[in-house]
């Protein structure tokens, strides 16, 4: 794969080096005995699962968050050996693969408990547990005292299980206004008193953890913030680690009135030169940017014309002195003094910068910069 990646000029630059300072300017915000969690679930965020959970380890991440077991099965048998959690349920094959591996498992459920006390029988090993404490986002997790003390009971009848930590997850950290998120960390400290002591204590994602220093408890966790995008005006200097671009593969010269693309949504108001990029929403640049994007070429800013096609999109290069196929085109990233982010984009576009990473297909390749050589994934 790594002879054909270059064969077309589009392509994912992830910067390992911005990856790992983040970490570490994360790292001190916090205080001496505040853990870091890094976030890798979801491809480390479009970014790669493998290559950002080794750079996770290497800048002084003490867990690792995951979303599915699959997830710490690969990283296991690529040798990175950090504590890590999966943060969603699991059925009982998800849990034998998380006893087998190593990984923590969320529970909430005394049934929960008894799917892993069987499958950490039928591992032969102990499985480490968390349990997950829903003060209000309503997706998975306890609710009640009643229901964290079933819990907490049948834990005492599985002695295979290991209990070491207890959290919560906020769903409006984000927001100017704190009280939705005063209301939960107040509901999550109610229940703190019922659990045992010693435990990870952990509630603050990326928001909160700017936000929320009293919410730091044992552990943070942190996802979008250490890719580059916080999801607050609070930003000590977190720097975007992806860069996507894609080759210039043809310009051309048209009139005023003639159409671009499918459908003939766009009209030239004016004679225009047009380039044509080599990459479409079938590599993950969302159709929904027709006519709303823009890309950089030569340090100037272009805007997205005509409907996205699935594998080529136009853009309006009037204004860009010399442009010529070959030249690259900045998507996501900086050229020159100009930047487009994900933030942008997904504001065009009414979604969250999230989405946006996780876009890039597997058909275009991922190259890792970490200060001394490139590889290509």
């Amino acid at each position: 794969m790594a002879e054909l990646s270059s064969l077309r000029q589009t392509a994912v630059h992830v910067s390992l080096d911005s990856f790992r300072c983040n970490i570490r300017l994360l790292k001190e915000l916090l205080a001496p005995q505040v853990k870091l969690m890094a976030v890798v679930k979801a491809d480390a965020y479009g970014h790669g699962l493998i290559p950002m959970a080794r750079a996770a380890a290497m800048a002084g991440a003490d867990y690792l968050g995951l979303a599915i077991a699959e997830e710490g099965v690969a990283l296991r048998l690529a040798g990175i050996d950090l504590p890590m959690l999966v943060f969603g349920a699991l059925n009982q094959e998800g849990m034998l693969a998380a006893a087998r591996h190593g990984l923590i498992i969320t529970v909430f459920t005394p049934s929960d408990i008894r799917s892993a006390q069987q499958a950490s029988i039928q591992a032969g090993k102990t499985l480490e547990i968390h349990i997950k404490i829903d003060t209000g986002m309503a997706r998975i997790g306890l609710r009640t005292l009643e229901e964290l003390q079933s819990v907490l009971n049948t834990i005492d009848t599985c002695p295979q299980l290991r209990l070491t930590g207890v959290f919560t997850h906020f769903a409006d950290a984000q927001n100017a206004d704190q009280s939705y998120t005063q209301l939960q960390l107040d509901h999550f400290k109610r229940l703190l008193q019922y659990v045992p002591s010693g435990l990870l204590v952990h509630a603050a994602a990326s928001a909160a953890l700017l936000m929320r220093h009293d919410a730091h408890f044992g552990m943070v966790r942190s996802g979008i913030a250490l890719y580059g995008y916080p999801p607050t005006p609070v930003n000590p200097g977190f720097k975007p680690c992806l860069r996507f671009v894609a080759e210039v593969i043809y310009v051309k010269q048209i009139g005023a009135g003639e159409s671009v693309s499918y459908g003939c949504t766009y009209h030239a108001r004016e004679p225009i030169t047009v380039a044509t990029l080599a990459v479409g929403y079938a590599d993950g640049y969302p159709r929904a940017l027709s006519n709303k994007g823009r890309v950089l070429i030569r340090n100037h800013s272009c805007p997205v014309i005509g409907l996205i096609c699935m594998d080529q999109l136009m853009v309006d290069a009037t204004g860009v002195p010399g442009v010529q196929a070959g030249d690259q085109a900045v998507l996501i990233g900086a050229q020159g003094d100009d930047f487009v982010g994900a933030d942008e984009l997904a504001q065009a576009i009414d979604t969250i910068p999230y989405e946006i990473l996780l876009l890039p297909s597997s058909r275009v390749p991922r190259v890792y910069t970490d200060g001394e050589e490139q590889d290509a994934d």
